[in-house]
């Protein structure tokens, strides 16, 4: 047997997986997107591309824009707060270390759901901010905290930190000491340190953890769905509405290929970025 032949024979099964589990999926929604589209859609009838002229309605493009605009906040934010733990977690040793591992990753340990039913107790009208703020007198009346952008957002950091630190830990723990030492023996700050030596080295990391970040908030339902409620819809709650509540299988599947395009498309300028 050839070394082309075995490698064929070793890659079967996982082609054969992922044909029948991605591939043909893709095909059969691709198909349904192009049936006519309507409450209750009989899935049936001619093809067209009538689910997709629909997306350019305003209702439709203002829920992409808020789902990339709640997406890209989420990367920042969790990028910008991973850093420093990354650093920390990178520059220790032992015990301690791993203490800090543990105390990132616990958040994984708990379900989504559960986290985001626990924002809801934090920031509702009657949550414990509220509470505190009117208890206080800072504040007369409950401000509305919950069912927010910025609620999403905080929720989504708070579930994703932990991916975007780990991303960078992978490459900052590769990186040589000495560099950073040599940068500061030649007058560096440590923030001119970080800027011109770490920032640059640990990109990456710091790119695909960005790019995890990124999809996975894109196509985060409980989340959206819990803490922003009916009032922020994004294009995943909206995917789940038009196949369950309105039954219009069609829209939905043009929504999620439109969304799946989005993402491939980001991906592919952040591959080309890193390069």
């Amino acid at each position: 047997m050839t070394t082309r032949a075995r490698d064929a024979l070793l890659l079967a099964p996982s082609g054969l997986i992922y044909l029948v589990l991605l591939v043909v999926p893709l095909l059969l929604l691709a198909r349904t997107s192009l049936l006519p589209a309507g409450p209750n859609a009989p899935l049936e009838g001619p093809l067209s591309v009538g689910s997709y002229t629909a997306l350019a309605d305003s209702y439709y493009a203002t829920i992409l824009l808020r789902t990339l605009r709640i997406a890209a906040l989420t990367t920042f934010f969790t990028l910008v707060l991973g850093y420093p733990l990354a650093i920390a977690v990178s520059r220790s040793r032992g015990g301690w270390r791993t203490v800090q591992l543990l105390l990132l990753v616990s958040p994984l340990f708990v379900s989504v759901v559960v986290r985001s039913y626990g924002w809801i107790l934090l920031l509702g009208n009657r949550g414990l901010v509220n509470t505190l703020l009117v208890s206080t007198g800072i504040i007369d009346a409950p401000l509305q905290l919950i069912h927010r952008e910025g609620s999403v957002v905080v929720a989504l950091v708070e579930a994703l930190l932990p991916f975007m630190t780990l991303s960078i830990v992978a490459v900052l723990d590769r990186l040589a000491a000495d560099l950073e030492e040599a940068a500061r023996g030649l007058g560096a700050s440590p923030f001119q340190t970080f800027l011109h030596v770490t920032l640059p080295l640990s990109f990456p990391g710091a790119l695909s953890g960005a790019v995890l970040v990124f999809m996975v908030s894109l196509g985060s339902y409980a989340t959206p769905a819990l803490v922003g409620g009916a009032r922020i819809r994004v294009m995943v709650t909206e995917i789940y509405t038009q196949a369950t509540g309105v039954f219009n299988w069609p829209l939905a599947a043009s929504l999620s290929l439109t969304l799946l395009a989005v993402a491939l498309v980001l991906a592919t300028l952040s591959r080309r970025l890193a390069k």
